[in-house]
């Protein structure tokens, strides 16, 4: 894992202050490539062939194509061979060099030979020709600026900014993260600066820029696989194999839940010395903490463990997070995983985690929240509007137990519900929103055009639309976001087996009915992990973290400091009568009113940080202005 940067004019001092700014993403080498029209620069995490001979940027033996490259390419030995078949040969072991070579030989093509995680860009001098592609998921961040002259690209925005580009805020963008607390689709926050999507490519020449995709998840064969459970451990092992590859240490996050549960234990079993693993959780007093559960699986499987407790002021670090998400971040889960990673960068250099297949084979309650929403779709219009309206929220609760897990909020969310019971698309979006369209226009006082929940045709059922809906829009911009800026903060690589897209395209290809199951959420895997894993180890459990202590001490005062009667009004975004009800009434629904509170609250420290270039001290007194 690195961080790559680059543009398409010669300038070696910007393309070093480019690569400079992401020194955290790779603090073992950098490296610079310029040429007439081009400027490449690569900050190196060295993880394979540790080596000079690794070092990025990298040209072939001919020395007309070049590539700055950020990724593992877990089949590389494969098509190493083939290649050597065709007369190549290497002068390293690295994956990069496998990956140059082949591009070189395939073109584009290559794309569908690859089996890993990658952002990389080629710069083909003989053609003058720029390529850049981006993985099928989106585990791999590449973020780009084209103005018709300039192009610029970068595994972080915050290197991009180091150009001469308006700091604005795109409004559409603005108003999908404080509804969804992430930006679906190509733009961020920042306006011009894009996302290339997961699974495309692009190629610039001639000051054109043009985008293709190159994969997508298949549409669902539907399949009643009756030794489906077997076949995703096999599948899933083989992709911890792959991912085990590397000459650093390697290890494990460790929640104490199903999916990192059920990478521990496959990981045990194919390493002969002990597995390291790496929890993170809370002195609580009321709760089983997360560190109960995932020491009871370390000790199951005779791990190497290590833990922490997140304590102590969270506020100050706030800045600190912001600064290498480069955008908002609408969960406190942030924290911990930020603490997570800086425990485990102090024994390994890469760890493996869960991410992914929740996406896949239907872990998160909303997908079974959304099945028994589509039964009341039986009950009459006027009948489910008068229950609505008179029927305690708790009764609701014996058909659909969800409203009053937020308060007096509830009611309203089923209202919401209910007046779209036959629009499941519509549904779904008021289902993941955590504002109402009474809500957005309330609070928020700019144009914007928010983005709607769109199911792809010929994808039904149900329970099939919201997983492909998700792995295209949550997935890469929420939970694969958190995972590599939080980890690459650390300067360690994180790798999701569950995302090798072998394992994906077949959990795509089977029937909902092995997804969830008489009620259990990703039954197949629950099933495949059955004589691996201790049987109170496969039940689904939720992160607790201390919100309620956060928001009723530290993060009040710091509301209360960003949100004054006159910044609010200086800002002018919201209404600052509407932020005040949230917190005063924060008691009454602490989840929904929770989470639009720290979607507020990143938003307008993001906005002093990014936009309006204040100075904001964090934590550990890192001062920030200077890259802003």
């Amino acid at each position: 894992m690195c961080g790559i940067a680059g543009f398409n004019w010669d300038d070696q001092e910007l393309i070093k202050s480019m690569s400079s700014i992401l020194v955290h993403r790779g603090p073992d080498g950098e490296g610079i490539y310029t040429n007439s029209g081009i400027s490449l620069g690569h900050r190196r995490l060295s993880i394979l062939d540790l080596s000079s001979a690794g070092a990025q940027p990298m040209s072939n033996k001919e020395g007309d194509l070049t590539i700055t490259y950020n990724g593992e390419i877990y089949n590389f030995h494969e098509i190493r061979e083939k290649l050597k078949e065709k007369g190549y040969r290497f002068k390293s072991n690295t994956d990069t060099e496998v990956l140059l070579y082949g591009y070189q030989q395939w073109g584009e093509k290559v794309l569908e030979r690859l089996n890993g995680m990658f952002a990389f860009a080629i710069w083909d001098d003989r053609k003058k020709k720029l390529f850049l592609a981006r993985d099928r998921v989106g585990i791999k961040p590449l973020y780009y600026f084209w103005d018709g002259e300039r192009f610029i690209f970068g595994s972080e925005i915050k290197a991009l900014l180091l150009h001469n580009i308006t700091r604005s805020v795109n409004k559409n963008a603005a108003k999908d993260y404080l509804n969804l607390r992430y930006m679906p689709g190509e733009d961020t926050l920042f306006q011009g600066i894009k996302k290339l999507l997961p699974g495309h490519y692009m190629i610039l020449k001639d000051k054109e820029l043009q985008i293709e995709e190159f994969w997508n998840y298949p549409l669902p064969e539907m399949r009643k696989d009756k030794n489906a459970a077997k076949e995703v451990k096999k599948l899933l092992s083989m992709s911890i194999r792959k991912r085990l590859i590397a000459d650093v240490p390697i290890g494990v996050y460790l929640s104490g839940g199903l999916d990192s549960a059920a990478i521990t234990g496959l990981v045990a079993g194919i390493k002969k010395d002990p597995v390291k693993t790496f929890s993170v959780g809370f002195d609580y007093n009321d709760k089983v903490d997360e560190l109960v559960k995932a020491k009871e699986i370390a000790e199951h499987f005779h791990t190497d463990h290590q833990e922490i407790i997140v304590d102590g002021p969270i506020s100050g670090m706030l800045p600190r997070m912001l600064w290498h998400l480069d955008m908002p971040h609408g969960d406190p889960v942030i924290i911990p995983q930020f603490k997570l990673s800086e425990l485990a960068s102090k024994k390994v250099k890469v760890v493996l985690s869960g991410e992914g297949a929740d996406e896949t084979f239907g872990g998160y309650v909303q997908y079974k929240k959304m099945l028994q929403l589509q039964k009341l779709q039986k009950i009459p219009t006027a009948l489910m509007n008068f229950g609505v309206k008179h029927i305690p929220i708790k009764v609701f609760d014996q058909l659909f137990d969800y409203p009053s897990s937020i308060g007096e909020k509830g009611k309203e969310k089923v209202k919401d519900l209910a007046a779209c019971k036959h629009d499941m698309e519509k549904a779904y979006g008021n289902f993941v929103s955590i504002l109402s369209d009474a809500d957005r226009k309330e609070m928020l006082n700019f144009e914007g055009e928010q983005s709607a929940v769109v199911f792809q045709k010929g994808r039904s059922p149900l329970l099939n639309q919201m997983l492909y809906y998700d792995s295209k829009t949550w997935m890469p911009n929420y939970v694969l976001h958190i995972n590599d800026r939080m980890t690459m903060a650390n300067s360690i690589e994180g790798r999701v087996p569950f995302l090798d897209h072998t394992l994906v395209e077949y959990g795509n290809n089977l029937h909902p009915s092995l997804k969830i199951k008489n009620g259990v959420n990703k039954w197949v895997v629950r099933e495949a992990m059955k004589k691996v894993l201790p049987k109170s180890n496969t039940k689904k459990h939720a992160f607790f973290m201390p919100l309620d202590k956060w928001y009723k001490e530290e993060l009040k005062d710091l509301m209360e400091q960003m949100f004054t009667p006159q910044s609010v009004r200086e800002r002018g975004d919201f209404s600052y009568d509407v932020i005040k009800k949230i917190w005063e009434n924060y008691e009454k629904s602490k989840l929904l009113y929770g989470k639009q509170m720290f979607t507020l609250l990143n938003f307008e420290l993001w906005h002093r940080m990014f936009i309006d270039g204040e100075h904001i001290p964090t934590h550990n007194n890192i001062h920030l202005h200077k890259y802003l």
